[in-house]
């Protein structure tokens, strides 16, 4: 059965989009069927962070009825599935997200998961997206007015039924003003299921046009990733220790 999961959160630029093209790309490493579609109809980036940002057919087309959501699916060259929103004005001006609940039935069924990269903020776009999926993953900082507003958002899931699966903290900085695990986690209610670290590889990656994943593919913050998807698909998984690996190879020389 297709599981439908939201991306979200209350605040824009916290790692929503970084989230799901990287999630997407390691359940997609793992043999999983998935698909990554922006639901952000207002500024979307998605397609930026997989390499191809441009698309003759979009969500967008789809959400005004002149295209079936297979003519705006494309495969990555990774073999994970994308539906990219468009990115001009005249998208931005004539498409409603209120259908996007119609459109995702016509996905269930053949992939595993659907993730759905969710607008910033807690407008239309975002709370369709909610709605509209089975589950959601909130993703927030650890800073205070981050995660002011993932509570906004869980109450949002909570309030259309949409089941919490947890909260992704990214960009981790491990610094005394940040907020600690258990400090969000008595503030929002629900487990921190992955903390994901700041780090210049990300950077790289968007200037590369490609995933975390994919780009430092034996990072440990790739291996955060794969971690969490293994956990969402269910698939037993020990991310490596790099850094032990590498200590290791290291005094076995000398010995």
């Amino acid at each position: 059965m297709t599981r439908l999961i939201c991306v979200s959160s209350g605040k824009g630029g916290v790692g929503k989009t970084t989230l799901t093209s990287n999630l997407g790309s390691a359940l997609t490493e793992f043999g999983v069927d998935t698909v990554v579609m922006d639901t952000n109809l207002t500024n979307p980036n998605l397609g930026f962070h997989l390499g191809i940002p441009l698309y003759p057919v979009t969500l967008h087309d789809v959400l005004r009825g002149d295209a079936h959501i297979t003519e705006a699916t494309y495969i990555h060259n990774s073999g994970l599935r994308v539906v990219p929103a468009g990115l001009s004005v005249e998208d931005l001006r004539n498409t409603s997200p209120e259908n996007l609940g119609d459109v995702l039935l016509d996905t269930v069924g053949e992939p595993e998961f659907v993730l759905l990269d969710s607008a910033a903020g807690l407008g239309r776009e975002s709370i369709h997206a909610i709605e509209a999926a089975d589950e959601v993953i909130i993703v927030t900082n650890p800073n205070l007015p981050a995660v002011t507003d993932a509570l906004k958002t869980c109450k949002i899931a909570e309030e259309a039924g949409t089941h919490i699966l947890g909260v992704v903290l990214n960009r981790v900085r491990d610094n005394e003003s940040e907020l600690s695990v258990e400090e969000i986690e008595d503030m929002i209610g629900y487990p921190v299921v992955t903390e994901i670290p700041d780090h210049e590889v990300f950077d790289d990656a968007i200037s590369n046009k490609a995933p975390v994943v994919h780009h430092a593919d034996d990072h440990h913050v790739s291996e955060r990733f794969r971690k969490l998807a293994a956990d969402l698909a269910g698939i037993e998984y020990v991310p490596e220790n790099r850094s032990e690996g590498l200590f290791n190879k290291i005094m076995n020389f000398f010995k």
